[in-house]
């Protein structure tokens, strides 16, 4: 069998942080797979990469869009979930008199979108990787892992995915897969700035204490180091300026 090519595939790559880093690998010389519902925003990135529209939350539709883009001599060399969905939504609101109940609807998105996306591809992709030789997994957590008022959602979604690291990193090992996850702070990116008023932003910063937000390109760094050292594996890195909520 011929030797394939080997790529990097970037769920979430229409996001900030996303079109960052397929912006960033491209500049690698390597072979990007970006996926989002929406990847208009990458129309403009010159490069040899793929991108393709997609519900990261449908594995039929996930399974379509990998088959018909890699080969299967083509190795997977790394995967970055940047997939995912900040929301605020307190469990009871008082509203007019009334109290008001988190919507189960916006659970279920919250949940899908910060963790049943990131499984799928991470498990499709596990299955490949296994027959290519391994390769290595980088998943997005959040500080507010450990429970935020207000984001309840959010936060066990994104407590799952630690969950889902080490016992993807206990099961795939053997496989020459390795699972690490980033656990974000506040960054200065758009989604960051929609979510937080002004207020909360600058008290946030005012009570890390590096004194600001983090920056787009030291994500990436924390990124590379967890996708290149080859004995890490099953470690959620903070990136959070030692903020603690």
């Amino acid at each position: 069998m011929a030797a394939g090519r080997e790529w990097i595939v970037i769920t979430g790559a229409a996001g900030a942080i996303g079109s960052a880093l397929v912006r960033h690998y491209l500049t690698r010389d390597r072979r990007v797979l970006a996926l989002d519902r929406d990847v208009a925003v990458l129309a403009d990135v010159a490069g040899d990469f793929v991108a393709r529209a997609v519900d990261l939350t449908d594995d039929t539709a996930v399974t379509t869009i990998l088959d018909g883009v890699l080969a299967a001599a083509d190795r997977v060399a790394l995967v970055i979930n940047a997939v995912g969905l900040i929301w605020n939504e307190p469990i009871l609101a008082l509203r007019g008199g009334a109290i008001a109940v988190h919507a189960a609807a916006s659970w279920r998105r919250v949940v899908e979108a910060n963790l049943t996306a990131p499984f799928i591809a991470a498990s499709l992709l596990a299955a490949r990787m296994a027959r290519t030789g391994g390769g290595a997994i980088v998943n997005f957590s959040s500080i507010v892992s450990d429970g935020n008022a207000g984001q309840s959602a959010y936060s066990a979604a994104k407590a799952g995915i630690e969950g889902l690291t080490r016992t993807m990193a206990a099961e795939l090992g053997p496989f020459g897969i390795r699972v690490n996850a980033v656990a974000l702070g506040f960054i200065d990116a758009p989604t960051t700035r929609a979510a937080l008023p002004e207020a909360q932003a600058k008290m946030l910063q005012s009570r890390t204490p590096l004194g600001r937000l983090g920056r787009i390109n030291e994500v990436i760094g924390a990124i590379e180091y967890l996708a290149e050292n080859s004995f890490t594996t099953g470690a959620v890195l903070r990136v959070d300026g030692g903020l603690r909520l």
